[in-house]
């Protein structure tokens, strides 16, 4: 870490040092205009602020044919946000679990309950981040957020113009440009960061424009022994992870100098994000790694947590923008993504043979997955009169992805290095041996990357085409997309949508009819061993959504709803079959309110007020005394009814700010196939506050952050199967807890310089 720490402060300094990149750093208050617009916007601005995310195009927020949220730079400074997921936990239609574990949190926008984080596009200005072998949005500390100009969340379907997997929403990362500086200007941000259970972290951002150049460079570096929380959940004990019969010689051995026995969840994440532009042409280059541990997601008489599930991204791209008049533009794209993920697992099966269950079959095992893709795009934009203006493009994505994990012994799943046929000491494969065996002696590890015999190589081809009326009053929206892939064939998608605005455009209302897609991960198609199921002929879910907006501004407040109902067929749950159906219907108030502050003259005090109730039926509960799912409707489960956000910032001077938020979700139903419904048992009512002061003087800025400042011990549900069940008497029913024990307080201070 120390080394990647040396090479980020040393691309910094190298901004500095050089002339022809650095000759003249202004201050942080010197921001363009638009920037500063967007740091201080009132409401009446807000509603015609320019968002790209809904159309693809710049368009006012009012004009956008879907519900969004923008959180801008400010907000984020204000709020005292540390990273992505923080700032979920605050937004309507999201019920986030923080589990800690192999991808840190679950985050399920509209009332749709899945394994982990796959339906909700994840975007960097408009490029996708999530993992190409399983489709999930991986938001652990790698993002440096002083990068960010704005998020722009969507909520519903958008395959239109984004294809795949734009299931239930987007959230689109846009960063700070260097072009957007005053010619002849740079800028750089130093963020330092520590906080509770020994966390530090360092962000840099450097930005510059001059004359046909410019560029923005920003990098993140972060550790943290994260909280432990063994005395939390029964199945989370330390007596259990230090247990002899259970464990065996498993507990002479160590991961990362640290023995197995006892609850230990390290993180060790970094990240760099570069862009160079000359003229109409950008090239960029990021890359991430995130290397965590098992957190709580699984009980400790089943898998030590002291792990590493490391998770990296590389992508490499060319755009080339053509404006050959007013009325056309072309924006062209090449794109190169690399995914890696990879890691070791320590586990106990109970043995099986009678009078053995106090004992296990153990394995300690290393496995591997690599992936790329490269994808070529164009988007057109045509304003064909004053009043039609025609959006289309095209795509075409190559991808080679890895079929199965490859793991060397495990279970007798597909090995790179060891036969998957090799017995093993129990004829179970090569890695599995015996909690009453003196030693464990297997040590295999995978090829780095994995061999052609377990890969898959497929196209994928999309069209799209979106024609928009706009004469005051109305604004019509019309876009189609097909595409087609390899695997799993064709999906045509529409999208329609009609927008009338009433009192000078402060007020609108919406009326948006959407479907999308979600294609089969290859992890659920081919990521099959003993104890994981696999389809290659699983279909894409399929999802439709009709929904009505009302947007209206007075003199304080901005009031914007939606009401939705959205139906979802071809569902895949935690197994890999096409077999349940969803009805979700859901409404969300997103009220943002601005007052004058007595307190520091013009700076008026601003914050927000949300409101969502959501409620999803399935048409499959799951029978835990035949163990299987059968036709019957149930509540999903695991999504709060009721949710409320509300958040105050308050201007105490020129200088001081103070943020207060309380975030509530009400009694929560779990999910069917959790063993404790039987035992009618519901996560309760739960409030967290949060707390963030901070100082800003001339280039310097502090605040200090207190995360649930009461110190509320509170439980979210368990994710994936839910299945461990909470009889800590005896050992564990399955491989993922019940529940899940929600982070306590915690204390983080920030420093940040801008040159």
């Amino acid at each position: 870490m120390i080394n990647r720490l040396y090479l980020i402060l040393l691309l910094s300094s190298s901004l500095l040092a050089n002339p022809s990149l650095a000759t003249s750093f202004a201050p942080a208050i010197a921001k363009d205009e638009d920037l500063d617009a967007l740091f201080s916007l009132t409401l009446e601005q807000l509603l015609q602020v320019k968002v790209t995310s809904s159309s693809g195009v710049e368009e006012s927020l009012i004009d956008a044919p879907a519900a969004m949220l923008i959180i801008s730079a400010k907000q984020i400074e204000q709020r005292g946000y540390h990273n992505i997921n923080e700032i979920l936990v605050d937004l309507p239609g999201f019920d986030v679990i923080n589990y800690g574990g192999s991808a840190n949190s679950a985050a399920y926008q509209r009332g749709y309950r899945t394994p982990f984080t796959t339906r909700t596009l994840f975007m960097i200005d408009g490029r996708v981040e999530n993992n190409l072998w399983s489709q999930q949005v991986l938001l652990h500390r790698q993002y440096p957020i002083n990068m960010i100009s704005r998020i722009e969340v969507l909520y519903g379907p958008a395959s239109v113009k984004y294809g795949a997997n734009a299931f239930l929403g987007v959230i689109n990362l846009i960063t700070k440009k260097g072009a957007q500086l005053e010619e002849g200007t740079s800028e750089l941000s130093v963020k330092g960061e520590i906080g509770s259970w020994n966390s530090k972290g360092v962000s840099i951002s450097a930005l510059g424009h001059h004359g046909d150049f410019s560029y923005d460079v920003s990098a993140r570096i972060f550790s943290s022994e994260e909280e432990d929380l063994s005395d939390r959940w029964g199945f989370l004990s330390n007596d259990l992870y230090s247990d002899e019969k259970i464990w065996g010689p498993i507990l002479s051995l160590s991961n990362d100098g640290t023995l197995f026995g006892k609850y230990t969840d390290n993180s060790d994440d970094w990240g760099v994000f570069a862009k160079f532009k000359y003229k109409n042409i950008t090239i960029g280059y990021d890359q991430w790694e995130i290397d965590n541990g098992s957190g709580a997601q699984n009980p400790a008489d089943k898998g030590q947590n002291n792990e590493d599930w490391i998770r990296s991204n590389h992508q490499a791209f060319i755009d080339h923008k053509w404006h050959p008049n007013s009325q056309l533009t072309v924006n062209s794209s090449l794109n190169y993504r690399y995914n890696r993920i990879w890691g070791n697992w320590t586990e106990a099966e109970p043995d099986w043979n009678p009078g053995m269950s106090e004992f296990s079959y153990v394995s300690t095992t290393n496995w591997n997955s690599t992936n790329d893709a490269l994808e070529a795009k164009q988007d057109i934009d045509y304003q064909l009169s004053d009043n039609f203006r025609l959006l289309s493009g095209w795509r075409v994505k190559r991808s080679d992805l890895t079929k199965a994990y490859d793991i060397p012994g495990y279970w007798n799943a597909y090995s790179s290095t060891v036969p998957s046929d090799t017995p093993g000491p129990y004829d179970l494969g090569a890695g599995i041996f015996h909690s009453s065996d003196d030693d464990y002696t297997f040590l295999s590890k995978p090829l780095s990357t994995v061999p052609s015999d377990n890969r898959v190589q497929f196209n994928d081809k999309g069209v799209y085409g979106s024609l928009i009326y706009d004469a005051y009053p109305w604004r019509l929206n019309l876009g189609l997309r097909y595409d087609d892939n390899d695997i799993w064939g064709a999906s045509t998608n529409p999208r329609l949508a009609a927008i009338y605005k009433f009192n000078e455009g402060e007020t609108a209302i919406k009326l948006v009819y959407g479907e999308a897609f979600q294609e089969p991960p290859a992890q659920q198609l081919y990521g099959g061993w003993s104890g994981r199921q696999a389809n290659p002929d699983l279909k894409p879910e399929q999802a439709k959504n009709l929904e009505l907006i009302l947007m209206h501004k007075t003199q304080h407040w901005l009031h914007d709803m939606s009401l939705y109902y959205a139906k979802y067929t071809n569902v895949v749950r935690e197994s890999a079959i096409n077999d349940a159906e969803r009805d979700s219907r859901g409404f969300e108030y997103r009220g943002q309110f601005e007052y004058d502050n007595l307190l520091s003259g013009k700076k008026v005090i601003t914050g927000h007020l949300f409101y969502t109730y959501a409620h999803t039926e399935s048409n499959q509960s799951y029978d835990h005394d035949q163990g299987q799912w059968y036709a019957q409707s149930t509540t999903l489960g695991d999504i709060s009814p009721h949710k409320v956000n509300l958040l105050i910032n308050i201007p105490l001077s020129a200088v001081f700010n103070l943020n207060i938020k309380a975030n509530y979700l009400h009694r929560t139903r779990l999910y069917s196939r959790n063993p404790l419904t039987e035992q009618n048992i519901k996560v309760g009512s739960r409030m967290i506050f949060d707390c963030a002061i901070s100082y800003q003087h001339a280039q310097w800025q502090f605040s200090f952050k207190a995360m649930n400042i009461f110190d509320s011990e509170v439980f979210a549900p368990g994710i994936g199967e839910a299945n461990s069940g909470n009889d800590f008497s005896n050992r564990s029913l399955g491989y993922f807890n019940s529940l899940t024990p929600q982070p306590g307080r915690s204390l983080w201070l920030a420093a940040e310089y801008n040159f």
